[in-house]
């Protein structure tokens, strides 16, 4: 009997739609694509649960008649070529005729359309490429298609589809670039049944930014232009102020087609090399026109990647741009705000660093503050105190005790042992502690050390945590897209002490928070917590909230640590230690950096020449 056996044309279609179509938003891309070559300047898009139910996309586009109505949904069938030698002038977006085919054998679809001049529209349901009725309807010019229960004729292909948030908020960043890509165009976003954007039209980037994006990053944006005869770059870029934890807010337009391009972003980033901070990405929206004959758009089949001709030259002068823009933004303002005053004084006063505040550390858990696991002999030879200052609310006792502790996690290279006696040596570098040990230098990153103190403080005892009501709640603005990302996660918040509730369709206001966190920035927290949650991800819900969680804790322990450059003071430094012996998990902050570094004595020597 013969083993290979020719599909059926039904059964291959399903399977090369996921060529075309790998998730919702592929579909939105494809359906709104068709109705922008339509003309439309009006266009609605409805979602349901992330696209997973239901996409429904409405325009007042040119339509079709009855007859194209029935034939968009064949193979190959295209208005936009007729044979291969026109594919290097092809200015729409579509021209395989595939899209509605593959849409069509993986879901079920409700097509409704008329054209200008006709009296009566069409209405077409298929399920499975199969058309199930064909009527005349009353309807107003234009199309609108309904695709329903994706991928229900392969529920294989079901089950890789991502958690709805996940979907749903890839969708958003297509509608993003729509919008950006045709300013001209009207657009609405409906998600299960509420509209959450209303984007009419405007004749600028920067407006169109304005309805996209959260209002604080409009005065930040800068127009980017350079015109000449094989290369044009037009748009608008985010200043040295104002940037983002993810490299969600850049948008590449190639030719009028948004891509995606790593290496056009990796220049785009090298324009703000020391402009702003390490791992902090800026915003834009740049347009990229070369001429059809030096891209190639169909090396990717849903044509979002494309290959250019020359691309050393393209990401020169975008690199290139960006660097003069950024120069010349920076130069205006130095022309206007800065002005010279003679000095007050002649000289500086001398810095006393008894002077300088400092009440992040220790912490205000007395089981925190108990149990020494060793003798401590200061540098001072001073005695111990028998009391130390915990915070301005909280005193806790200091009782020595050579008794080994139960620890959480098994020694491996512990600060001290029960028999070590050690010596604090001090503070270097307003940075590293130093502790002299018979066996060599111990060096203790102070930020690193207090990070895991604080984040095991967190992680156990997060329900016992400490927290402040703000007498004046403070307020949140956002981008509604970065709203509907983050409101259904708020738990996570209010279970780590900070309560925060949603007050408006683009704003949050913080109610609480914990002692640690009084007085650090919360906007940074919540910003970089919609990073994490937009970064693509296979975790389910529970995975992706106890990751969160976990990412959170992490975030507000570093956030309240102790930094690099504060003075610690003698007693700060034994607390320090103190609490990081009895600590889980002590060899590493929560990020993975290592909380200390022994130069052995061995080493040393080697150094003098004393051994070898």
């Amino acid at each position: 009997m013969a083993k290979i056996k020719q599909l059926s044309s039904h059964e291959a279609q399903k399977i090369a739609a996921g060529e075309v179509v790998e998730r919702p938003a592929n579909i939105v891309k494809e359906l709104v694509e068709n109705s922008i070559d339509a003309g439309a300047t009006r266009i609605s898009i409805y979602i349901e649960d992330g696209g997973k139910q239901c996409i429904r996309v409405v325009d007042n586009g040119c339509g079709m008649d009855f007859t194209d109505a029935q034939i968009c949904f064949d193979r190959h069938a295209t208005s936009k070529i007729t044979h291969v030698d026109q594919l290097e002038s092809i200015d729409t977006f579509g021209f395989r005729g595939e899209a509605l085919a593959s849409i069509a054998s993986v879901s079920q679809i409700t097509l409704i359309t008329k054209e200008e001049s006709a009296m009566e529209g069409t209405k077409i349901i298929i399920h499975a490429n199969n058309i199930q009725e064909i009527i005349t309807v009353a309807c107003a010019t234009g199309t609108d298609i309904s695709v329903h229960n994706l991928f229900s004729t392969v529920p294989a292909r079901k089950k890789f589809l991502k958690a709805t948030q996940t979907e749903w908020r890839t969708i958003q960043l297509l509608f993003n670039a729509f919008c950006f890509d045709y300013p001209h165009i009207h657009f609405f976003l409906f998600s299960d049944g509420k509209q959450l954007l209303n984007c009419p039209i405007t004749t600028t980037l920067k407006n169109r930014a304005l309805q996209l994006w959260e209002p604080s990053i409009h005065n930040h944006l800068l127009e980017l232009h350079v015109d000449d005869s094989a290369l044009s770059l037009s748009g608008v870029i985010s200043d040295h102020q104002q940037y983002r934890y993810d490299r969600t807010g850049i948008y590449f337009f190639v030719n009028k087609r948004w891509i995606k391009n790593q290496h056009l972003s990796s220049a785009f980033i090298k324009g703000y090399a020391n402009v702003i901070p390490a791992g902090r990405y800026p915003v834009a929206a740049i347009h990229i026109t070369v001429p059809n004959n030096e891209v190639d758009i169909n090396i990717h089949p849903r044509k979002e990647e494309v290959k250019f001709l020359h691309p050393r030259r393209v990401e020169q002068a975008l690199q290139q741009a960006v660097k003069i823009t950024l120069e010349k933004n920076l130069s205006q303002h130095l022309k206007k705000d800065i002005t010279f005053q003679p000095a007050a004084f002649p000289y500086s006063p001398p810095f006393n660093p008894s002077s300088v505040p400092f009440d992040r550390y220790p912490l205000p858990s007395a089981s925190f503050n108990t149990l020494l696991h060793a003798k401590i002999v200061r540098a001072s030879e001073a005695d111990i105190p028998t009391q130390l200052e915990s915070t301005e609310y909280e005193q806790t006792s200091l009782m020595v005790n050579s008794s080994p502790l139960t620890l959480d996690a098994p020694p491996v290279e512990n600060i001290s042992k029960s028999t070590d006696i050690y010596r604090l040596i001090g503070q270097y570098n307003t940075t590293y502690l130093l502790v002299e040990k018979e066996d060599g230098l111990f060096l203790v990153d102070q930020h690193a050390a207090h990070e895991r103190i604080l984040y095991e403080l967190f992680s156990q005892r997060f329900n016992e945590v400490a927290t402040i009501q703000l007498l004046f709640p403070h307020i949140i603005t956002l981008s509604p897209d970065d709203i509907t990302t983050i409101t259904p996660h708020l738990d996570i918040f209010s279970t780590n002490g900070i309560i925060i509730e949603q007050c408006a369709s683009d704003q949050l206001i913080i109610q609480s928070l914990p002692v640690h966190l009084k007085d650090q920035s919360i906007n940074d927290i919540i910003k970089e917590t919609i990073s994490w949650i937009t970064n693509p991800t296979s975790l389910d819900e529970q995975e992706l909230k106890k990751t969160l969680n976990n990412k959170l804790q992490a975030q507000m322990a570093c956030k309240a640590a102790v930094k690099a450059g504060d003075i610690l003071t003698q007693e700060k430094m034994e607390q320090l230690l103190r609490d990081l012996e009895k600590t889980a998990n002590r060899f590493s902050c929560p990020h993975g950096r290592p909380t200390g570094w022994l130069l052995s004595l061995h080493e040393i020597e080697k150094k003098f020449k004393r051994r070898t």
